[in-house]
């Protein structure tokens, strides 16, 4: 029962857009071993599902709050020795310019 309850949740998960950006970028880095690669591949999936942005093969970012739904993903996959959140408030221009595009900020 508690693993139907959780995929669930996972399918159903959403990032709630706030009505104000507060300028910072949640930037999740991975680096998944091998032995779990289905895990990596899943976590990519969701995370592009979530609306994140590929910047790198296991770089993606996000600009809105996203801790809980990133935890979640983390202990769900049993891969949170391997996954990072950062905030981060600056990104070189090009990149930045595009990520705001990408999230019409």
């Amino acid at each position: 029962g508690k693993n139907l309850v959780l995929r669930y949740q996972l399918t159903d998960m959403k990032i709630t857009i706030p009505k104000r950006w507060d300028g910072k970028w949640r930037m999740v880095i991975f680096d998944i071993p091998d032995k779990k690669r289905q895990a990596s591949n899943a976590l990519r999936e969701h995370l592009r599902r979530l609306g994140f942005y590929q910047l790198q093969k296991s770089v993606f970012v996000h600009p809105f709050p996203c801790e809980k739904e990133i935890e979640f993903l983390r202990q769900f996959f049993e891969i949170a020795p391997h996954v990072h959140l950062g905030f981060i408030d600056l990104v070189d221009k090009e990149p930045h310019e595009l990520l705001k595009s990408h999230f019409d900020l």
